[in-house]
């Protein structure tokens, strides 16, 4: 996986990944590059003048041969030079900078695609044993053998609920750049945010990675799938395999699928398939300072779908001009998500169905 906070603006620029978020034309990219900079917030000036940077380059296609890059290079130079003593007092630092690094980008783009060197993760395929006391960094199974749920306790001060005999294997201190953890059955992860070392759970063949969140994973041995439902934060799940090809390929893009709160995502481990849906029961993600109301009183049905999405961080799709004349009187307040959409529906003639992770109301409208 490529080590994006050493990059500076030509890196940025001569990125695929990152050209594609700034097009706006991968929801992929996109969900991968705000996980990114969630992570290195220290990156966004160079971010920002990265974009701004590839607008002006646009028109340009996103891969180039040898001849065409040298017709753009003497064209942008020839440009450069004719143009700079009119230009010469007008040009900010800015800009002058910025012309320079276009004229960089044409002829190095392609070098920078196939042949930078990045950073590859260490193939992570099965769960270390137990070593013995001599060892600098001892590893720590926990193994709960009890009739009811355990807690453990993990060294940066994370926490893991383990079912009942589920393991999970880890070292004694976390170093490195990540924290890796590796799940047999079932446990829920509240895990401690760093952005600097992000938290590795590895459970039957899938990778599950986060800065700091909450979030279970369900993974007997004897199940043919695997099952990451997220509580808070982001959650970024692939497969193991595709750390294995970035491994033979240094250039390779990780394909992984992003999730967010009341989110879950099941593996199918024979197909390496993922299917994306909403958790069995929803749960409200906002603050407690910021505890919902749900007592609507002639509410306009704009207002009372976007009180539950604020309150759930479910999508609520519907259409907004055939239900306009719809509002709802109903003093709902404890009831789950799925309830409280019956009651909704019901009170204005409106049904409801949920398509992976989002929620689609269709209605005749209200008189």
């Amino acid at each position: 996986m490529i080590d994006y906070s050493k990059y500076e603006v030509e890196d940025f620029i001569a990125d695929v990944s990152f050209g594609l978020w700034v097009k706006g034309t991968s929801p992929k990219h996109t969900a991968f590059w705000e996980f990114w900079l969630e992570a290195h917030p220290e990156k966004a000036d160079t971010i920002q003048q990265a974009k701004r940077l590839l607008e002006a380059l646009k028109n340009q296609p996103t891969f180039i041969n040898d001849d065409e890059i040298s017709i753009e290079v003497e064209e942008v130079v020839n440009k450069i030079e004719s143009e700079s003593n009119v230009y010469q007092r007008q040009l900010s630092p800015f800009w002058v900078r910025a012309a320079a690094i276009i004229v960089v980008v044409l002829g190095v783009g392609v070098w920078y695609w196939t042949t930078y060197m990045v950073k590859t993760v260490p193939s992570m395929s099965t769960v270390p044993v137990m070593s013995n006391s001599t060892a600098k960094n001892e590893k720590v199974e926990v193994i709960n053998n009890t009739n009811s749920e355990y807690t453990a306790s993990l060294p940066d001060g994370s926490t893991v609920m383990l079912k009942k005999g589920s393991k999970v294997s880890f070292s004694e201190r976390f170093v490195g750049d990540k924290r890796e953890v590796y799940l047999t059955g079932e446990g829920f992860f509240n895990v401690v945010r760093n952005p600097t070392q992000p938290f590795y759970v590895y459970a039957n063949g899938l990778v599950t990675r986060v800065l700091g969140t909450s979030f279970n994973v369900r993974a007997y041995a004897k199940d043919k799938e695997v099952v990451v439902a997220v509580k808070t934060g982001k959650v970024m799940v692939f497969p193991i395999s595709e750390l294995k090809k970035s491994e033979k390929n240094s250039s390779y893009q990780v394909h992984s699928l992003y999730l967010t709160p009341n989110q879950q995502a099941t593996f199918e481990r024979e197909a390496e398939k993922f299917n994306k849906a909403l958790v069995e029961k929803p749960t409200i993600i906002t603050k407690p300072i910021e505890t919902p109301n749900f007592t609507f009183e002639n509410t306009p049905i704009a207002e009372v779908f976007q009180r539950l999405k604020t309150a759930y961080g479910v999508d609520i799709i519907y259409d907004a001009e055939v239900m306009k004349n719809c509002s709802v009187t109903a003093p709902l307040g404890d009831e789950s998500l799925f309830t409280k959409l019956t009651i909704i529906c019901k009170t204005i003639g409106a049904r409801y169905e949920i398509v992976e992770t989002e929620i689609v109301v269709s209605s005749r409208g209200c008189p």
